[in-house]
């Protein structure tokens, strides 16, 4: 059982225009709305390629609602925990004369005391028969900064291979905890380090670094790839060349790849290849919509590994 945990879920509502414009009134020429966050779209894209998942967090008033008939629709499996409020919404509008995306991200609502216990006991329980758990996205107000160092004791308590998708104060308190695997982007990482990483020797260096307090670390670039470092060995993925629609849920698609790879007992470098496949193929969909399992196997033996000496 793969089970994710998104402690701060959204609704994504994604508008495109012809060309943004501050302080102007637009008219929209395109517009979706998805349930969003971290683990509910690691949970989602797992639960295409055929992994069982359960996806765990926090959802409030009508908002919330969105979320949990959508993973309905899709049957993924999941278990909430309501609170007061509304799940926060978050907008994207797209300039399609340029391509540029400009994104609003909420704080989400406050999660009382109660509620975090009894999740906490849930998430306990679940993780009894888990084989990975995956920890994405940031703390809602209400939630202690090293709640994600907590939960990462707990898997590894019941022998549970913990990846951590993170930023800020959430990844710099969990990572003191020891996960198995961190995926920052490169601005992630240079938030983590306290310095820039200019090259992708800087990145490289970053990578190994990281890796002395995580078991494994892959720095994702975009477009680029990625750089994985896992122990003395270290790894450059290169994806495969596509037409590029929308990078929103990239990235988690990729952490997607790499936990259910993890969960089959798969190596890092099976890992990275499924992962990579995974996220290109979420970039080459419209909008926010997550690659599917078809396209992801035609790109899998596209994706190039080729280790670091």
């Amino acid at each position: 059982m793969l089970v994710t945990l998104t402690l701060n879920p959204a609704v994504d509502q994604t508008a495109w225009v012809e060309r943004l414009v501050p302080g102007t009134v637009h008219h929209v020429l395109e517009a979706h709305i998805d349930p969003a966050g971290k683990g509910i779209n690691v949970s989602r894209m797992a639960h295409r390629l055929g992994w069982p998942t359960v996806a765990f967090g926090f959802l409030a008033g009508e908002t919330g609602n969105l979320i949990e008939k959508s993973l309905e629709r899709e049957n993924v499996q999941h278990h909430f925990v309501r609170i007061p409020g509304q799940t926060r919404i978050n907008v994207t509008v797209v300039d399609k004369s340029s391509g540029a995306a400009s994104s609003f991200y909420g704080p989400g609502p406050s999660v009382p005391e109660e509620s975090l216990a009894e999740f906490s006991a849930l998430v306990r329980f679940w993780l009894q028969g888990g084989r990975v758990l995956v920890l994405a996205g940031s703390a809602p107000p209400g939630v202690p900064e090293d709640i994600y160092a907590s939960y990462i004791r707990t898997a590894h308590e019941h022998g549970v291979i913990v990846i951590l998708d993170s930023h800020g104060a959430p990844l710099r308190a969990g990572l003191a905890a020891g996960p198995d695997l961190i995926k920052p982007n490169v601005e992630e990482a240079e938030g983590l380090l306290g310095r820039s990483l200019p090259d992708e020797e800087a990145i490289q260096r970053a990578a190994r670094e990281l890796a002395q307090r995580a078991g494994t670390v892959v720095i994702s670039m975009g477009a680029h790839g990625a750089i994985c470092v896992q122990g003395e060995r270290g790894w450059r993925v290169t994806p495969p060349n596509v037409e590029e629609r929308s990078t929103v849920g990239s990235g988690d698609a990729m952490v997607a790849g790499l936990a259910v790879a993890l969960a089959r007992g798969q190596d890092i470098v099976a890992g990275l290849r499924l992962g990579t496949a995974a996220g290109a193929a979420t970039a080459m969909s419209e909008g926010t919509e997550l690659g599917s399992a078809e396209q992801i196997e035609a790109l899998v033996p596209l994706v190039r590994i080729e280790e670091l000496r």
